[in-house]
């Protein structure tokens, strides 16, 4: 591993599953940087309409936004929380507008220099190099063909299915569907001239951006990567959204425990200098909830997983800093007791002891009126996630404490990661 911050970064090549790590000699023509990043989901059932799980003969299409520009690319294809292996026979990467139409050169992508192959239980591949200049902000499709019956173990998102065939080269695909489903595709890194310090946002929907305007990109770190675009001296800086909807600190559930994927969705990320860890709400209020499956949790066990996490990035070089938790009372597991839980760890984040500063996240969002409850305007309606609004004011908050002068993250403060 390199110094300065840098994760290491795990490759492994479809044909004989190779691991490598990203070392400087290897980064001889570049420095591997993430430029979008979408955690490994299990396999869930379906519980509504327009939802599939399995394809079979079909080509399916993931439109993704890089935060990073470079002039090659490379995509992770997961399975390491699938349940049985995963056949695709082409994948194709190309620009793209919003709605998935494909924009110039269609380019293919091999693994181990094959096209297609079968991705094992518990592994993910990563695509061989490929020649491609793409810009920050822009939109990219990758597009996979399923020969075979296929259940991939991704995050769900609406993503285009054609119709039978591989439809992979094709602009437009007329008579497609846009269902909920899972993506193949849960990385893409890019290649650039200089190293880029990544910052990477860790955590549950409020970090995921759950309540946000679908399409927009309104989440918290997707504003604060264009708060950091718009001025010169962060403008080097990447900011990956880590975040589940639903995940938990202790306990698995909406994905794996924060415990158990810290290391993939957040360390290994490619160029991490820096980490905000924003979670422990789901906690709390599963807790003290009917329907919870933990009982009463006491501040003590969410600050010992905080200290866990610390430990862990501050071994590898990285810097982590703790996001105070929002307010909750409203939501439809709060709960008097799990109200002075949320407070005793905020209080403890807030004494800032053992990590790199604070982002008080709960004083930007709590009405100043009622300081246990979000304020109005700025919440969706359910007193526990942000609006577009509340989701700016977040992105602020981060932009102020991490990035303005002689803060943690600024220039004079942090060069960034050595290549």
């Amino acid at each position: 591993m390199s110094a300065g911050g840098w994760g290491r970064k795990i490759v492994r090549g479809a044909a004989a599953l190779a691991v490598f790590i990203g070392a400087p000699a290897a980064w001889a023509a570049g420095h591997w940087t993430e430029a979008w990043y979408s955690p490994p989901f299990p396999i869930t059932a379906v519980w509504g309409c327009n939802q599939v799980r399995t394809f079979t003969h079909q080509s399916v299409r993931q439109v993704v936004q890089l935060e990073a520009g470079g002039n090659r690319v490379r995509v992770r294809l997961t399975n390491e929380l699938g349940l049985s292996p995963v056949r695709f026979g082409e994948v194709t990467v190309a620009a793209s507008s919003p709605n998935g139409v494909l924009q110039g050169a269609v380019h293919v992508l091999t693994f181990g220099g094959k096209r297609g192959g079968v991705i094992p239980i518990g592994k993910a591949w990563v695509s061989d190099p490929l020649g491609m200049k793409v810009h920050r902000f822009e939109n990219v499709a990758i597009s996979v063909y399923y020969p075979s019956g296929a259940t991939p173990a991704g995050h769900l998102k609406h993503l285009w299915v054609s119709p039978p065939g591989n439809h992979v080269t094709e602009a437009l695909w007329p008579q497609g569907a846009r269902p909920q489903a899972p993506g193949l595709a849960s990385g893409v890194e890019v290649s650039t001239v200089r190293p880029h310090p990544v910052l990477v946002a860790f955590g549950d929907s409020i970090t995921e951006g759950f309540c946000s305007t679908p399409g927009t990109h309104r989440d918290y770190p997707e504003q604060l990567a264009r708060l950091l675009a718009a001025h010169a001296a962060e403008r080097r800086w990447v900011v990956i959204n880590s975040g589940i909807s639903g995940n938990r600190l202790l306990h698995d559930g909406a994905g794996p425990k924060a415990l158990a994927r810290f290391g993939r969705d957040a360390l290994d990320i490619a160029g991490v200098h820096a980490i905000v860890l924003l979670e422990g709400i789901n906690d709390i209020g599963w807790a003290y909830d009917p329907r919870g499956d933990t009982g009463p949790l006491p501040a003590a066990a969410i600050i010992g997983a905080y200290r866990d996490l610390i430990r862990r990035a501050h071994a590898h070089g990285i810097k982590i800093f703790l996001g105070t938790l929002t307010p909750y009372l409203g939501a439809t597991y709060e709960h008097p007791e799990g109200e002075k839980v949320r407070e005793q760890v905020n209080a403890w984040i807030r004494r800032g002891h053992g990590f790199d500063g604070v982002i008080h996240f709960d004083g930007a969002l709590r009405d100043p009126r009622h300081p246990h409850h979000f304020i109005g305007s700025d919440q969706c309606g359910d007193d526990l996630h942000p609006n577009d609004a509340g989701y700016h004011l977040m992105a602020e908050t981060a932009y102020k404490e991490l990035f303005a002068p002689s803060r943690p993250l600024s220039r004079a403060a942090a060069a960034g990661p050595r290549g």
